[in-house]
């Protein structure tokens, strides 16, 4: 009853079916294709950032039209008023982010279930995963993505078709294996009859009519695809669907296959590929070093958090380190993402891939997170591993995921500082001083293209302030581009406009990164990240921030720590606070974007006000 009073006031979107929203139990009309077009597309994006270029022209192919990027503002705008506050569309240039928070998603909820019944069915529960699979199924009210344009209809549904069909197999599977025939001949020669080409379909249909006693209706099913394989494209069936021919014809029932069991990986090998021109860091590799050198007296798993702002490298420093401790965990190095800036990994699901990396088959990982926290440290009691977890959100998803046996080894990354972790110690990232900037350009796009231009050099890594994303992402511009002189790049990155646009290239994007940080903040504290860039000045008090938010001083303090702990402001000396340039350039851009004019002018009076009448 609760359950579904919660599901009646919040947002469900749907996907699987005619795209729609409903808002508090009320179906929400969206009759505009493009209106919808839109909204699929930011679900479909994850809480990733989907660019103005992709929703023109899912919206109108490769002619859209000059107003283009107005009539998306007003269809975001739209989706703004329908969604209220429960969702969050944030504009991040070059396009926009939907938060969904809470809200329900059926194709979110159609992978989920659907992945619980491939677990059962790894496990042997087969009835289970049948039930499962069917519940998975009923998310699909109709064909995918109904209603929305054809560009985005004809890009996307496919995959989502197929994605279905792959369930529901594994679905029809399962109900083969617990004999469960009654229907399954109707059901499956219409889709067979709608999935011609589908062997796995063919061959199921072919067993449950053999084992319902029609084995010439089964051998009839095979010929007429052979022949049509052989007309229509030269080839023959595949290998499995002519094993179960075989199978009919000697009038022995095709039994699934159960999967093999998986192989069991004695000594895990999982850390990412090391750096080749990683630079500097050398004072907190020595510290690292120290701290995870194996040690006999040692009481507990020798562990170290490493924490710093987005794009700093802390994975590069966790990879690298990892690599150089790799003799002193002879039994194996595991490494896991567990996604803490996107959607968080729980430990529940970490402590599968983790048990599995660790030679467990996945049909003995247990249910309960309890036991498979007694199952994890078992495997690692007398072994000396390191477990390197990058990209962690907090401490509850650290703590079940930390080894029992001392002579284990665990290096943590995230953005937070994960201080409540007992007994672990916090090493701090910076940025990199102008000579280690200068140095990984140098190494990133080779010393001869540097030194004939060294003053061009020089200002591309100041004007990247030491961060490590920022100055690979310069680097990979010259290296992609041989004809762009270092004075030029350097000239681009000095135009405040145009500079983070520079610094996206590919997937690498400093923009995007710091969004990550901005979009895990509740209103409150987006609000002072966006306003606080207005004060014009290298550090700020908490007066000064008080004073440009409009709140008290005990109500500035808490913001602006919120932002200090999410890293996008730094504590360059007592009570002061400061952006780092392409952090402030990042906020100038969302204060644009997502404050109106007159709160903007108000807060840039007060901003002024604070600066004038300040003592400090």
């Amino acid at each position: 009853m609760s359950g579904s009073r919660s599901e009646r006031r919040g947002v469900r979107f749907t996907l699987l079916g005619t795209v729609d929203v409903t808002v508090a139990g009320e179906r929400i009309d969206l009759r505009a294709a493009k209106l919808r077009t839109v909204l699929a597309l930011l679900l479909l994006g994850r809480g990733s950032l989907v660019s103005d270029s992709r929703i023109a022209e899912m919206l109108w192919g490769h002619t859209p039209p000059v107003t283009a990027d107005a009539q998306i503002q007003t269809y975001v705008s739209r989706l703004r008023k329908i969604l209220g506050e429960t969702c969050t569309i944030t504009r991040l240039r070059p396009g926009y982010v939907l938060d969904v928070g809470p809200a329900r998603l059926d194709l979110v909820e159609f992978e989920r279930v659907a992945a619980a019944g491939r677990q059962a069915a790894a496990a042997g529960r087969t009835a289970e995963a049948a039930d499962l699979f069917a519940r998975a199924l009923g998310e699909w009210t109709g064909p995918a993505l109904a209603g929305v344009t054809d560009c985005l209809e004809a890009v996307a549904a496919p995959d989502l078709e197929e994605r279905r069909l792959v369930v529901l197999e594994e679905r029809v599977a399962a109900d083969i294996e617990l004999d469960r025939h009654g229907g399954l001949v109707a059901e499956l020669t219409g889709l067979v009859g709608a999935n011609p080409l589908r062997e796995r379909l063919r061959g199921q249909l072919m067993t449950v009519l053999d084992r319902t006693g029609r084995q010439a209706e089964a051998l009839s099913c095979y010929h007429e695809h052979r022949r049509r394989l052989a007309v229509e494209m030269g080839i023959d069936p595949g290998a499995e669907l002519r094993e179960i021919y075989r199978r009919v014809l000697a009038s022995t029932p095709a039994k699934p296959a159960r999967p093999l069991p998986r192989t069991q990986h004695q000594v895990p090998a999982q850390l990412p590929p090391d750096i080749a021109d990683f630079t500097g860091r050398t004072d907190h590799l020595a510290t690292l070093e120290a701290l995870l050198r194996p040690d006999p007296d040692r009481s507990s798993a020798a562990a170290a958090v490493i924490s710093g702002m987005a794009g700093v490298g802390k994975t590069a420093l966790a990879v690298h380190a990892g690599h150089r401790l790799r003799a002193g965990f002879p039994d194996g190095q595991c490494y896991l993402d567990l996604r803490g800036t996107s959607a968080p990994v729980r430990p529940h699901d970490a402590l599968a891939k983790l048990l599995t990396g660790l030679g467990v088959p996945a049909r003995d990982v247990p249910s309960d997170v309890d036991e498979r926290v007694r199952l994890y440290r078992s495997r690692l009691a007398d072994r000396r591993v390191l477990v390197v977890l990058d990209n962690a959100v907090g401490e509850q998803q650290i703590r079940p995921l930390l080894p029992g046996n001392p002579q284990c080894g665990v290096l943590v990354t995230g953005r937070a500082r994960l201080s409540a972790l007992p007994g672990v110690p916090v090493v701090d990232l910076g940025v990199l001083s102008q000579a280690e900037s200068l140095e990984l350009l140098s190494r990133i796009v080779s010393k001869q293209r540097i030194q004939p231009d060294p003053r061009s050099a020089e200002r591309i890594a100041r004007l990247c302030g030491g961060l490590p994303l920022a100055v690979r992402i310069a680097g990979a511009r010259l290296v992609a581009k041989p004809h762009l002189r270092p004075v030029e790049l350097a000239g681009r990155l000095a135009d405040r406009g145009r500079r983070l646009d520079e610094l996206q290239l590919a997937d690498l994007d400093v923009r995007a990164s710091v969004g990550l940080s901005y979009r895990s903040l509740g209103t409150g504290a987006r609000r002072a990240f966006r306003l606080l860039a207005l004060l014009e000045r290298a550090t700020f008090s908490v007066w000064n921030a008080a004073v440009v938010l409009d709140v008290t001083v005990g109500e500035a303090r808490e913001l602006t720590e919120q932002l200090v702990d999410a890293r996008l402001l730094e504590v360059p000396d007592q009570d002061r606070y400061a952006y780092h340039d392409l952090v402030r350039a990042v906020a100038m851009e969302l204060v644009a974007e997502e404050d109106l004019a007159v709160d903007r002018f108000a807060a840039l009076h007060r901003a002024h006000a604070s600066m004038e009448y300040s003592t400090e």
